[in-house]
Formats: C-alpha cells, structure tokens, sequence
C-alpha cells in the first residue's frame, strides 16, 4: 500500500474540512438580528412601503431546496485547442478568453437575438460545453453583452467560476455580430451534503432589512436565488445557495446583496473571498 498517498488523501481531506468548519464558525459569528424580528416579519410590506423602499413584486414566502456542493474549474485550454475554431483564444487562471478572427455571419437582431445566440453557443467549435449554460436576462445588456450560467438542478451559479460573457459589436453596416466571449467552467459537481429546505426570498430581505443593507428610498430591482462559491482548498470549490438582491440606492449606485440561503445570514465579501489553494 502507498502510505505516503494514503496519508496525501488523508491531510486535504482534513484541510477541507477544516475549512469548512471554519465558515460556519465565522457564519455563526454574524450578527443575527432576524432572530427576533417577528414583528418586523409580520409588517415588512408596511415598514418597505413607510420608508420609500420599492420591490418588484409580491416577496415569495415559498421555500425551496438546495445542497452545499463541490466542483473544479476547468482549466479549457486542452478542450480549446482541439475544438474551437477561427478564434484567437487565451486561458488565464481558469478563464478562456476569445477574439473571433473571421466574424460571425450570423446577424444578432434584436427581434431574435436569444435564439441566433443559443444557435451560436450549442456550436461546441464556437462555445466549449455551451449546453451548460443557461440566459442571465438581469444582468444581460441586449445587443451588446450576453451573460449566461451554469446550473446544478434548476439553480443558476452566479458566481465568476461558472459564467460565459458573449460580446456583440456592429460591423461598418451598423449589423450586430457576435465579435468575442469570456468563459469560466466547473466541473465534477457533487453535493457535499443532503438536500436541505432554504430560506424563502421574503426572509432574505427581512435579513437585509435588519441588517441595514436596504436603506431608505432604495429599489430591490431583482431577487433570485443561486449557487456563490464560499471558499477553494486544493482546486476544489464550495458553494452553497444564497439569495442575490439587487438594490439600487436613492443616488442611482446598485449593487448586488447575497444572503446566506441556509443560515439567513449576510454574506460578507471577507467570507465569500477564502481562498486557499
């Protein structure tokens, strides 16, 4: 028997772990004021309105499921070099970056323009593993960027390490043709643990609100649910569910709110940012 690869096995099982252990210690560290809001959970749609605060729609008490999951970026550039053609590419810490060297003859109009481009990415010598990705229509600018994510059973990753950018300029007839993309992927997803029951969208802005992240005159433009990466030992990344919100302040600057799905938990970017490979 190979002790000294039984003993490798042994020590980044422990790493991981560890590190595990250590996020949901520095989870349970975060100030849990929704502990004690059941009066605010009872008025919220009384305080928001009070306070000038917009939401889009009637807040979902509905809660839905989700796991903490494993996976491994893929470094693209062994695929890429066999498969992608009439492209210039590079790869950079996990990310394919690609100018198109003969320009797309497909013509992105507005009328159809998801269509031409889903056409476009199930090409894999045009997009490498296209058919994991699914339309971002929130963050997606139509006729110029084109933002699309992997999924794990119906829930998006909006996270970095699982996101294709399709790039659409005009040519000098003033026609839209796709000109280059940035892709990240990840593979060898596994859940880590059962599913679990998650929060519902109603609870992750009660969390903002108690936490101070809404603030007076703010709109909460979206709220959706989906995989963010807490941490990476070894190559292998963690993610669990969170609540995205995007909330736009009374001086027009909107940014982006994740709340932790399972502990209701604000994510911190310190959190979201352990990285130890």
């Amino acid at each position: 028997m190979d002790f000294r690869r039984v003993e490798g096995i042994f020590f980044i099982v422990f790493l991981f772990l560890n590190m595990f252990l250590f996020y949901i210690y520095q989870e349970g560290r975060e100030p849990q004021d929704y502990i004690s809001t059941g009066s605010i959970s009872e008025n919220l749609e009384e305080r928001l309105k009070a306070e000038h605060i917009e939401v889009p729609s009637n807040l979902s008490k509905v809660k839905k499921e989700g796991y903490y999951l494993s996976a491994e970026e893929d470094d693209l550039a062994t695929e890429a070099r066999e498969k992608l053609t009439d492209q210039s590419w590079q790869v950079n810490n996990h990310q394919l970056t690609s100018q198109l060297m003969i320009q797309s003859d497909v013509v992105i109009k507005k009328t159809n323009a998801i269509e031409s481009l889903d056409n476009f990415i199930r090409n894999s010598s045009n997009i490498l593993y296209g058919i994991d990705y699914v339309l971002n229509e929130e963050e997606t600018i139509p006729l110029k960027n084109y933002i699309y994510n992997q999924t794990y059973e119906g829930i998006p990753f909006y996270d970095e390490t699982a996101q294709l950018s399709v790039i659409v300029s005009q040519d000098k007839f003033e026609n839209n043709h796709i000109s280059s993309y940035k892709q990240t992927h990840i593979s060898r997803i596994e859940p880590l643990r059962e599913i679990q029951s998650v929060i519902s969208e109603r609870d992750a802005i009660i969390s903002l609100y108690t936490n101070n992240r809404i603030q007076s005159g703010d709109t909460i433009k979206w709220i959706h649910l989906g995989y963010t990466r807490i941490f990476s030992v070894r190559g292998k990344d963690v993610y669990i569910p969170a609540w995205f919100v995007s909330v736009e302040s009374s001086k027009n600057v909107t940014q982006t709110e994740r709340v932790n799905a399972f502990t209701n938990a604000v994510i911190s970017s310190s959190v979201s940012e352990v990285i130890n490979k």
